[in-house]
């Protein structure tokens, strides 16, 4: 069998009862786990990969909880969106200057955390300080780092499985 059509296996059954654990108990976001799941992929799709993804993704959700609550507390009378950009350009920055140190080298990884992250507080509405401060799954900081844990083992998981499968079928 084609390890592409022994891919299709745990990644549909895995990705099913991901999509049920999701939408029944809120605990992370199907689809960052998807994104992560495939920037893991394209890291290689080895446990190192897989551990640059927990990594560098963590550290994306936390330079734009960062970004965030820097938007949020420290008023700059700039016009429009103009005092935003900033944050986030420099935030951003900091992610390349952090590859700098080996452990945050995966850049991309640390991308998909900062935009997983701005993703869930913009189109949830959720940018405020309260979220920030409640403790619970509707804190980014704990909701997009555990979707990115999730992540690294349905991958994990998910290419073993399909090498297994692969590896019978040729034998």
């Amino acid at each position: 069998m084609k390890f592409v059509n022994a891919l299709a296996v745990p990644l549909g059954v895995l990705g099913a009862v991901l999509t049920y654990l999701a939408l029944t108990y809120g605990m992370f976001f199907i689809w960052a786990v998807f994104l992560a799941t495939c920037m893991g992929v394209a890291l290689g799709g080895s446990k190192e990969a897989f551990k640059n993804l927990i990594i560098c993704g963590s550290l994306g959700v936390v330079l734009a909880s960062v970004a965030s609550l820097i938007i949020l507390n420290v008023p700059v009378p700039l016009p429009g969106a103009m005092w935003p950009a900033i944050v986030v350009g420099a935030t951003t920055a900091m992610m390349a200057l952090a590859a700098n140190l080996p452990i945050f080298g995966a850049i991309p990884a640390t991308v998909i955390g900062y935009a997983s992250t701005f993703a869930y507080l913009l189109s949830a509405n959720k940018l405020s300080n309260e979220t920030f401060m409640a403790l619970n799954f509707g804190n980014p900081l704990v909701i997009n780092i555990l979707s990115i844990i999730v992540a690294a083992g349905f991958g994990l998981v998910s290419l073993n499985i399909a090498g297994k499968l692969a590896k019978q079928a040729v034998a």
